[in-house]
């Protein structure tokens, strides 16, 4: 037995067992690429254990019905909600939790006459456990006066319950660069492209300062799938198809669309049978069944563990299969994919270059891991398509394109391809020390890096990020600024190419001119307005908008043909060529009805085209006057209208101010609201 005070034989164990990995991590080779990125964990680690948010009021208790955060913001705070109620009340009744808690957006009843919230359950089961765990400690040190309330929403319990969100995102890291060291292999390609891609994309953000969200564990989950999918590929046996499924179901429990990553499962079975089957006319053999059987049970896996899901959305939305955001609050019929992509509002690849490096990658992957390379691109497409059919393609107040957390693993696979594609190419000047090609690196990427990190750390502290279009350079370290800018101002985001490129010529516009307009639209509805399914329609139809062409706010927006803004009884612009346009940019893709007020200037008939079709004719006069038309089947995107008219000479009426240019018609207002549904 051992003696006072001499360690027992599990603590000899347990500290056998760390010397062993220390000098696994310290050893050469490969010491310094795995000291990098055991800095970029740590760096993340200590960035979430020193984020104090409290909302402000750390003095204030919790739970009198007040919405005072702790480290649950947002969304955050609702998903934290459900949790919550799982763990303690053992229930998926959410009405005591928002009337005890806070519910900041006055959270709707549903037809089971429960108070909603819309959010998936896979988190709050993750965090379950970890809430019991934390309310036994509080019990414990409650015993030697520490008086943590027990009531679960303290900032002992969520600082240990959120410890999981900064430990998902270095996992899901991790697991990246351990999937690029087993392929493409190399240490260091692999450890810069896991440290590039965990501190420069938004999972920084969303596994410290916004722990919250699920992002991070989305990320993991997502990032355990598909590494063990690249790590098995070719097998058939029965524990691969078992273990895929269930890791497939976990993530679809986090976030219902994560179902789509078995893209990976399809494409690998897809090529396996097509590979069996020398003629078309030859019925499939008994391989290729195997394969389809694997893959159907993988699937038949995955949505089996996701009946906890349907089950709850029965519970408290009276209905197991309707989506508790609205069935509109997707349109799978028309993506905007090229916004998510490159727009200036949250686009991934401007807020996010990391990320537009990491997919150049993912198309350089050696021959021989082409299906892994091939799997992992489908599966970047297929979050990039899902996520540009929501209404709010640009995330709502996320920082950057928070819902593509869960394609990390792809990043960093990717990003190391890069990297090591280039490194194949730097070899054939080996004159020049592999010192230089580093600091090369270093500098490029850290840019980048301190940028996000910038970034980031603005919004320490629990800070919500915005929303509205990107501007150059605050995040941009100072050394560098007065360069940035000074291209930004010519050309605009580079990482915002081709779709910027392709605007200004289908346009006839400037290239900078995508980086100012695009995501801003004159017509959003509400995501509240969007829940019912009974009453969406009308509450739709009562939606309007106003893109104001006689103000100064857009500018940005007129493509030539127009004067100065003018003040009379209203705002309003002159047409001064034959043509003047303005740019409508368009959210939804159902019809509208528009309605656009003009008065006669030199000219007293105009024509208005959309998209250089002709949708109205009108004669007018000296006073204002409005022009409707319907358009049923609006296009998505940016649109032209166009006032075509004759401009001559004119003489202004009494009150209005003189002009000495030729003008055709005065143009005000267009008013936008959608049709009955």
């Amino acid at each position: 037995m051992s003696g006072v005070g001499t360690p027992g034989p599990t603590a000899h164990r347990i500290r056998a067992a760390a010397n062993r990995q220390w000098q696994r991590l310290i050893a050469q080779p490969g010491r310094w690429p795995r000291l990098l990125i055991l800095a970029a964990c740590s760096a993340i680690v200590a960035m979430y254990c020193l984020n104090s948010d409290m909302g402000g009021d750390p003095d204030s208790p919790r739970g009198d019905g007040k919405y005072r955060p702790v480290l649950a913001r947002g969304d955050g705070h609702m998903l934290y909600l459900m949790a919550r109620s799982t763990a303690l009340d053992g229930d998926w009744v959410f009405d005591n939790d928002l009337a005890r808690f806070g519910d900041p957006w006055n959270e709707p009843r549903t037809k089971t006459g429960r108070k909603a919230i819309i959010h998936p359950i896979g988190p709050a089961l993750v965090w379950t456990p970890l809430i019991w765990i934390a309310e036994a400690g509080a019990v414990i040190v409650n015993l030697f006066g520490a008086d943590v309330p027990l009531h679960g929403y303290s900032l002992w319990t969520q600082r240990f319950v959120f410890l999981s969100s900064a430990l998902f995102g270095c996992g899901a890291a991790l697991l990246g660069r351990r999937l690029a060291k087993k392929t493409i292999g190399g240490a260091w390609s692999a450890s810069y492209a896991a440290t590039c891609v965990l501190l420069g994309t938004p999972i920084a953000y969303y596994a410290t300062y916004m722990p919250s969200y699920s992002h991070a564990m989305d990320a993991f989950a997502c990032a355990a799938f598909l590494a063990y999918w690249s790590d098995t590929v070719g097998r058939t046996d029965l524990r691969r198809w078992i273990t895929l499924g269930v890791l497939l179901g976990i993530a679809t429990l986090v976030r219902s669309q994560e179902l789509a990553m078995g893209i990976v499962v399809a494409i690998e079975v897809g090529a396996r049978v097509a590979s069996g089957l020398r003629w078309r006319e030859e019925p499939m053999g008994a391989v290729g069944k195997r394969w389809v059987l694997g893959g159907l049970l993988v699937l038949g896996i995955a949505c089996v563990l996701f009946l906890p899901q349907l089950y709850e959305w029965h519970v408290v939305f009276g209905k197991a299969t309707a989506l508790p955001q609205g069935a509109k609050y997707t349109r799978f019929e028309a993506p905007m994919v090229m916004e998510l992509l490159f727009a200036p509002r949250n686009g991934w690849f401007p807020t996010t270059p990391i990320a537009y490096f990491a997919v150049i990658g993912l198309v350089c992957v050696p021959k021989q891991f082409r299906l892994v390379g091939i799997g992992m691109l489908a599966a970047v497409a297929i979050q990039v398509y899902l996520n540009s059919t929501i209404l709010d393609w640009w995330g709502g107040a996320a920082f950057g394109q928070r819902r593509l957390c869960n394609v990390t693993l792809p990043l960093v696979f990717g990003l190391a391809t890069l990297i090591w594609r280039l490194g194949r190419l730097v070899a054939r000047w080996p004159r020049v020390p592999r010192a230089v090609w580093h600091a090369l690196l270093v500098v490029v990427f850290g840019t980048l890096l301190a940028a996000n990190l910038s970034h980031v750390r603005r919004l320490a502290g629990g800070k919500g990020a915005d929303d509205s279009l990107q501007s150059c350079c605050d995040d941009v370290p100072a050394l560098v600024r007065p360069t940035v800018r000074w291209w930004y101002e010519r050309i605009g985001n580079p990482f915002e190419f081709p779709a910027n490129a392709i605007f200004a010529l289908r346009h006839h516009v400037p290239i900078t001119r995508w980086n100012a307009v695009v995501g801003d639209y004159p017509i959003v509805p509400s995501l509240g307005d969007l829940r019912d399914d009974e009453t969406v329609n009308a509450r739709l139809a009562r939606t309007q908008g106003t893109w104001r062409i006689g103000g100064g706010g857009l500018q940005r927006f007129l493509a030539g043909g127009w004067s100065p803004p003018l003040h009379a009884d209203r705002a309003f612009r002159f047409t001064t060529e034959a043509r003047a346009t303005v740019l409508v940019p368009n959210l939804m893709p159902y019809g509208q009805r528009l309605t656009l007020w003009l008065a006669a200037g030199g000219a007293h008939h105009a024509t208005i085209e959309w998209n250089g079709e002709t949708v109205a004719e009108t004669d007018l006069a000296e006073t204002w006057t409005h022009v409707t038309f319907d358009l049923p089947h609006i296009a998505l995107h940016t649109n032209e209208l166009t006032v075509v008219s004759a401009p001559s000479d004119y003489r202004p009426a009494p009150g209005w101010p003189a002009v000495t240019t030729a003008v055709g018609v005065a143009v005000a207002d267009l008013e936008l609201r959608f049709l009955e549904l």
